[in-house]
């Protein structure tokens, strides 16, 4: 029997794990539980308020007895004035109906269009917007971390990078008020002149202007990382598995963003600040704050109109940390191409990952679902591609990009082939599977696989090398980084030998 140490070849119970998974790869029911007893290694693409489930939004708000308004399902720590709002509790009259009610209106469940007067990507963000009450206290955050953690410990995850919040920054972005309007004048001109050079210089100016008190506030924000990530640990220990291998722990990191939506120059800010902040974390024995992100719906009005501009954004970050001669370089992940025919005008289709790729130089990519539609999309491919074997295995190459089945089919109506996955596949593009928004979206990691495997037959040594993608391309020291490698794989080998002795293949003669 061979070993682990035999890596250009399978090992038979990897062979028989690959024979079984082609038996029961039409199978829903049979890949769930496969799937479900697979090691998945890391879910990289995860947006904290978004991966909680409703009923635990529920419990949360009952047990703070906060308002809600029923007709729209926004929620209030206090009682708001002129509003028709009901008072929640455990002990309520009628508890499961309104229980159910709000369930609907925080997550996609029971979705009825016909019933919603806008499209489904404007219901799924606006949903954000009626659970802010309970997203802004840390110790609510951390609550929902905690069920995040759990539920990707029982889903045999182990590592979890997740989009948790973004920076506070002031009105005037660290400013004076009349300089803030004078460079916020400027730099809209400039957008509008398409004047990349000017617009590019003046970013460059407040940065250095604002140098200081950005890292005054990066260094509040990673404290606020470390707070995070630090209550949600609370219990920990009744909550990790045993294995044969010992007392597994999951690992999680955490991505800085800002939101696309905002005025640009708060964009900018915020985005510096994050980027300061992983510096600041990169520095420390637990490196928690690991990469930077832009979110937010693609197709809304600054977002359009800004998109060109936060790509530039990243480019003079980078340029700055060249100069500054920093040792480390911040990861991006940027969410880029997240738009398909009827969401947008179709020249806006044309150039998000393009830029995203090329000007921001995003080291991953979330979504990537308008390739199709951009005329350079072979060049984008080229680019994102992974280089020939042969390469050290601990320096990954490529752009990988972040799949998101369920919420792709959801907020864009993109699924089966019109999904550009089998283009990235077939170029070499390293895929990783990923869940975005699962609470919401009612979804799992497991099912995402099992999508992924009913609608693009990958067989078995595919998606295995997406789940080893999900480590190599974590944002993660070289020191985490080869420790779950190697726990990955004790992990497979232990799951294919079950797979084998549960389901033996039969024996030829």
């Amino acid at each position: 029997m061979k070993t682990r140490e035999d890596k250009n070849e399978p090992t038979v119970e990897e062979q028989d794990t690959s024979k079984y998974f082609e038996d029961i790869k039409n199978d829903r029911a049979a890949l769930r539980q496969f799937f479900t007893a697979m090691p998945k290694g890391g879910d990289l693409h995860n947006h904290l308020t978004g991966s909680a489930y409703a009923e635990t939004y529920f419990e949360m708000a009952a047990k703070k007895e906060m308002y809600v308004d029923m007709t729209t399902g926004k929620l209030y720590k206090d009682k708001p004035e002129g509003i028709k709002v009901v008072r929640l509790s455990k002990d309520m009259d009628d508890l499961h109906n309104h229980r159910m009610e709000l369930i609907d209106k925080w997550s996609i469940r029971n979705f009825q269009p016909y019933k919603y007067p806008l499209g489904p990507d404007e219901y799924f963000f606006g949903t954000f917007g009626l659970l802010s009450a309970l997203t802004s206290d840390i110790d609510d955050l951390a609550h929902l971390m905690r069920e995040l953690k759990k539920r990707a410990v029982k889903e045999n995850v182990q590592y979890l990078e997740v989009m948790a919040s973004s920076p506070h920054v002031p009105e005037y972005c660290f400013l004076d008020e009349a300089d803030y309007k004078k460079y916020d004048t400027d730099l809209k001109y400039y957008v509008k002149k398409g004047d990349d050079d000017k617009a590019k210089a003046l970013l460059g100016e407040i940065y250095d202007l604002i140098d200081t008190k950005a890292t005054e506030a990066a260094a509040d924000y990673l404290e606020f990382i470390k707070q995070l990530d630090e209550k949600s640990r609370i219990n920990e220990e009744a909550w990790e598995t045993t294995t044969d291998n010992g007392k597994r722990k999951l690992l999680c990191r955490y991505q800085g963003y800002s939101s696309r939506g905002g005025e640009p120059l708060k964009v900018f800010v915020q985005l510096y600040v994050v980027h300061k902040a992983c510096l600041l974390s990169s520095d420390e024995k637990e490196n928690l704050l690991v990469g930077c992100n832009i979110v937010a719906a693609e197709n809304g009005e600054k977002s359009m109109l800004y998109y060109h501009l936060h790509m530039q954004m990243f480019a003079v970050l980078a340029d700055k940390q060249n100069e500054n001669k920093d040792e480390v370089k911040v990861n991006t992940s940027l969410h880029a191409g997240e738009l398909t025919l009827g969401l947008t005008r179709p020249e806006h289709l044309t150039y998000h990952i393009d830029q995203a790729v090329n000007i921001a130089g995003a080291n991953r990519i979330g979504h990537g679902v308008d390739l199709p539609f951009e005329p350079n999309s072979n060049e984008i491919l080229k680019t994102m591609k992974k280089e020939p074997e042969g390469e050290p295995e601990d320096k990954p190459t490529g752009i990988p990009v972040e799949i998101n089945l369920t919420s792709n089919e959801f907020i864009l109506g993109v699924k089966d082939s019109e999904h550009p996955i089998l283009l990235y596949h077939k170029a070499g593009v390293p895929i990783i599977i990923s869940t975005d928004d699962p609470g919401i979206l009612r979804t799992s990691l497991t099912e995402q696989y099992t999508l992924a495997t009913l609608r693009y037959g990958f067989s078995y040594p595919e998606i295995k090398e997406f789940v080893n993608n999900s480590i190599l391309y974590g944002f993660l020291n070289d020191k985490d980084k080869g420790q779950l490698k190697s726990e990955l794989e004790k992990l497979f080998l232990d799951f294919e030998a079950t797979i084998r002795e549960n389901h033996p293949q039969p024996t030829l003669i």
